[in-house]
């Protein structure tokens, strides 16, 4: 077989093969949250899998109308930048990062034009924030490193020094969003405020 018939027109297998591996360096770029035995830190293909694993599962929840298909795409698509710019505690991202991360897929859709501006345009989309499939794909994201933070009582918190204060400054769009997942996680910062497993400041 020389060529695929692909949505994305991978043009002969050893496209395909080139992609596959330039992808699979996501399994290397390891994130600031550990696994919930604590033994090692996650990695960045782990956590976009079980993303849209979970978003999967809130199908149900999600509002009406809603791209679905658009969203797993988000959620599978918008941390491949960091195969170029390597994670970054989003508690202290500043625009050098967001700069790196875009260049990087700019190079990803020189190499594969059509899924690399697939990617391209769900990053911007993502960080843009303007469609409820975005919005509620960045509140799974911040929620997920949230519960392994609960699970590893408060590991990641403890390693950067991030405060009360601090995390529900960074979650506090989640409000606008689901008013209850945000109560819940007000609740369970309170709990680990007291079991110290996140400082009161």
């Amino acid at each position: 077989m020389n060529h695929l018939n692909s949505m994305y027109h991978l043009n002969s297998v050893d496209h395909l093969n080139s992609l596959v591996l330039e992808l699979d360096k996501l399994k290397s770029v390891y994130r600031k949250s550990y696994v919930t035995n604590e033994t090692r830190h996650e990695n960045s293909a782990e956590h976009s899998w079980q993303l849209a694993v979970i978003l999967l599962a809130m199908k149900d929840h999600l509002p009406s109308p809603f791209d679905f298909d658009r969203a797993m795409k988000l959620a599978l698509f918008h941390d491949i930048c960091e195969i170029g710019a390597g994670d970054v505690c989003t508690y202290f991202a500043d625009k050098n990062s967001q700069q790196a991360e875009k260049q990087y897929l700019i190079t990803l859709q020189e190499s594969y034009p059509q899924f690399g501006s697939d990617v391209l345009s769900c990053w911007e989309e993502y960080e843009a924030q303007n469609t409820p499939e975005s919005k509620w794909v960045r509140l799974l994201d911040k929620l997920l490193p949230f519960f392994l933070n609960l699970a590893t009582e408060g590991k990641t918190w403890h390693d950067q020094g991030i405060t009360k204060s601090m995390v529900i400054a960074h979650h506090s769009f989640i409000a606008e969003i689901d008013s209850s997942i945000f109560a819940w996680m007000k609740s369970n910062i309170d709990i680990a405020v007291k079991k110290g497993w996140l400082a009161d400041t």
